[in-house]
């Protein structure tokens, strides 16, 4: 039975393709469980890029899932470093692209 390493994908301005995790990671057990829809990913976007992945409306859902090891910040924003602390003070690793 395989054992994954849950992602939570924040993703803090708009994106024009989805963010696709690599051959390498999916080798390494790392599969996509949440995405925070926000800003300019909307929910019917965040729905149809990442299906079978939930689709939250708050951070809080993506840091308080005890199964997420880590979180991708994807862009800047105003507040994405209020967004890598709270994910840190979480006890998550935290990737920033």
């Amino acid at each position: 039975m395989s054992t994954f390493k849950y992602i939570g994908l924040v993703a803090t301005q708009q994106l024009e393709m989805p963010i696709l995790l690599s051959t390498g990671s999916i080798d390494h057990g790392y599969k996509l469980k949440k995405v925070l829809a926000q800003q300019d990913l909307t929910t019917g976007l965040a729905e149809s890029w990442y299906p079978g992945v939930e689709v939250v409306g708050n951070l809080s859902e993506i840091l308080e899932d005890e199964n997420i090891e880590l979180v991708v910040v994807a862009g800047k924003s105003e507040n994405h470093l209020d967004i890598i602390r709270q994910a840190s003070e979480a006890g998550k690793f935290v990737r920033v692209i």
